[in-house]
């Protein structure tokens, strides 16, 4: 008798049951569509590493949400001893702890009401040094119904400056206006299968969903909301 999979358990965690359905489904082909949003997500992640490694000099990296795979061999691969942190959805932290050789990992809803205390908790655990400068790539898609919370909390801990990376289905206008208080980094938002190149710069079709960087300044040390 076929009998469903054992849930995946992580010490101290709370084991979230996912459902993989019958035999037919579980052998399914692989759906192209979400596949290439996948490809294109990556890619999109590979070259903002690129900028931020090689341009921006960045060493630390939150990956937040971790939407698609292979974000921390990218960064490795363009900064071997890069520090990268994984907030990742419940039930997913024991995968992406053996996927992501030395890359640590907070388990938890970062999103909504959670992302004020997976704020704390990032800043608490020593594993990223505010006081220098971090890039949080803050890249789940979000929708015009539920833009991305705790980014002015987020903002005010990155003493030592760095940049937030978001991606948005939302219209361009709400997409732009969640950067706030971040500051822009040219082009600014676009399609995420062309950014950074502004649009009519490129013949490719586009796939709906928007991408941007924003820069925090450097503003020095000092004293923490959190202690």
């Amino acid at each position: 008798m076929f009998r469903e999979p054992e849930p995946l358990r992580v010490p101290g965690q709370q084991s979230r049951v996912v459902s993989l359905g019958n035999r037919t489904r579980a052998c399914a082909l692989p759906d192209p569509v979400e596949a290439e949003r996948v490809r294109l997500h990556q890619a999109f992640l590979g070259r903002a590493v690129d900028y931020l490694c090689a341009d921006a000099g960045i060493r630390q990296f939150v990956d937040w949400g971790c939407p698609v795979p292979g974000t921390a061999e990218r960064i490795r691969r363009a900064h071997a001893d890069a520090t990268v942190v994984h907030v990742a959805p419940t039930g997913t932290a024991g995968v992406l702890t053996a996927a992501a050789d030395n890359a640590a990992v907070l388990s938890g809803d970062g999103s909504g009401p959670g992302a004020a205390s997976m704020l704390r908790r990032l800043h608490t655990s020593g594993l990223v040094d505010f006081d220098e400068p971090v890039a949080v790539l803050m890249t789940r898609p979000f929708g015009e119904q539920d833009p991305p919370a705790g980014l002015d909390a987020l903002h005010s801990m990155m003493r030592g400056g760095g940049y937030l990376a978001l991606t948005s289905t939302a219209p361009r206008a709400v997409a732009e206006a969640a950067f706030s208080p971040f500051l822009p980094v040219e082009p600014g938002v676009a399609d995420l299968t062309w950014w950074p190149y502004p649009d009519e710069d490129v013949s490719a079709p586009g796939c709906g969903t928007l991408a941007g960087l924003g820069r925090a300044p450097r503003r020095g040390r000092g004293v923490s909301r959190w202690q």
